[in-house]
């Protein structure tokens, strides 16, 4: 195969990642933890001289000043003991930390932190291209200052290898995290439907516009009354342990207060850990069928852009912001994302403030008097009762393809009939919608046996009052 013939390919195929555990050795295991604190050192490092050059010089050195003042800082002084420990790893690290920092300053993430003793249980690699370090066929990589590493096959890993993270679970698993280019696009599966609506919550995760309904199984519930028992029986220990020091539980810990760790919390930690990973588990295995069936069934995927973090901080009782978490809505769109990229289909995202719950999909009827607890509604207007999710999956099916046919051709999209809807009133071209005319949208959902709605712009009809839904 010629250079060009390998670009080729690299340029048509895809970006993915492969997820495969380890089975290490214990002397593999000490060397992986022992890099695991050398970058959090490293991390608090950088973070430190960059806020110590900023407050003295008013400077920000960026990742390759960091790495030319680390490379002295590692071959002597205290920290020369990172001499022992592969470089590249800490490269990664400190380009990690130029880039948060940037994503601050561009008002894309928080301000970040030091990293607590603990909490860093990853490293990237990167490997070198002109060798071959990965044995794909007998599942084995081979890391500099690490040794070789085994790994259980089961899928064919295909592409070029652009990185490899080697991280450890709460329950104490190792994994390794293959990214790679260029791997063949999977094989697309004719859809069944053109369009399909998807209404995500919490008490079904997933409400399909054909009728489907995908209930919630709730993993982290099942798991909670054993979680609090385990967590319980830690906090009692740890209590324990700072009353032998002198100290009152009720308060905060001293900074820099070492407590001593029973044999009985190393158990209920390694517990509590282990039902954080069973629960996990489960939740990434519903998301991934969820998703694949989704994308299978139809060649436009429209649904709801959603405000999770707001949900999570703003509304309900504890219970229900941890509902929320345990929904995972926003790994659901992010797979739906991908896996529509990869089967060639198209994802259309519905504005947030569209009222899909309150509109009625057969008449168009607006229920303002519509709550949460609502889980069907009779239509004022036609009569017609309807589930609530199902409901709003068809009208967010409909407003997905109407957003695709009144596209602009910069990008943008009209308003949604003054609901809000972020976008703009008319296209680039500073002309409006046509009126009355039969579009693509129209067309299909005529074909569907709904009412159409109608294309207007801003500036051709009267606007529809303003509705939160």
């Amino acid at each position: 195969m010629t250079n060009e013939s390998a670009a080729a390919e690299l340029e048509v195929g895809i970006k993915r990642a492969y997820r495969v555990k380890l089975r290490l050795k214990p002397a593999a295991e000490c060397r992986l933890l022992r890099l695991f604190g050398a970058r959090r050192k490293v991390w608090n490092w950088a973070m430190e001289t960059k806020q110590s050059a900023w407050r003295e010089t008013g400077t920000s050195p960026n990742g390759t000043d960091l790495s030319r003042e680390f490379t002295t800082c590692r071959a002597t002084g205290d920290t020369a003991w990172l001499s022992e420990l592969p470089r590249e790893p800490f490269n990664q690290t400190l380009r990690d930390v130029d880039r948060a920092w940037e994503n601050f300053f561009a008002g894309r993430a928080q301000m970040p932190r030091r990293k607590k003793f603990g909490t860093v249980m990853s490293s990237r690699f990167t490997p070198d291209q002109r060798r071959d370090l990965v044995d794909r066929e007998q599942g084995s990589v081979q890391l500099d200052g690490i040794g070789r590493l085994r790994f259980r096959v089961t899928e064919p890993i295909k592409g070029r290898l652009r990185s490899v993270t080697i991280r450890r679970d709460a329950a104490g698993r190792w994994f390794a995290c293959f990214s790679a280019d260029g791997v063949p696009a999977p094989a697309s599966v004719q859809a069944e439907r053109i369009a399909i609506g998807v209404d995500l919550g919490l008490k079904s995760t997933a409400a399909l516009s054909d009728g489907t309904t995908i209930l919630a199984p709730r993993h982290l519930a099942a798991k909670l009354k054993r979680l609090r028992r385990y967590q319980r029986s830690y906090s009692r220990g740890r209590d324990a342990q700072l009353v032998q020091l002198g100290l009152d539980p009720k308060k905060r810990i001293p900074k820099g207060t070492k407590v001593p760790v029973s044999n009985r919390m190393r158990r209920r930690r390694v517990q509590i850990g282990r039902l954080h990973a069973q629960v996990a588990d489960a939740r990434r295995d519903h998301q991934h069928r969820v998703t694949a069936q989704v994308v299978a069934s139809a060649e436009v995927v429209c649904i709801e852009d959603l405000s999770v973090k707001g949900m999570q901080r703003g509304m309900g009782r504890r219970a229900f912001r941890r509902s929320v978490g345990d929904a995972g809505l926003g790994e659901i769109r992010r797979q739906l994302e991908y896996k529509a990229a990869w089967a060639g289909r198209v994802v259309s995202v519905v504005d947030r403030f569209y009222p899909s719950s309150k509109t009625c999909s057969g008449c168009g009827e607006i229920n303002r008097a519509l709550t949460l607890r609502d889980r069907t509604c009779t239509c004022a207007g036609c009569s017609e009762t309807h589930d609530r999710d199902i409901n709003a999956a068809v009208n967010i099916e409909r407003e997905g393809l109407r957003r695709l046919a009144g596209t602009c051709p910069d990008g943008r999209t009209p308003r949604s009939g003054g609901s809000k809807a972020r976008g703009a009133d008319v296209c680039a071209g500073g002309g409006t919608l046509p009126v009355g005319q039969p579009t693509a949208v129209n067309r299909e959902l005529s074909y569907r046996g709904a009412t159409p709605r109608p294309t207007t712009g801003r500036r051709d009809g009267p606007r529809r009052p303003v509705v939160e839904g």
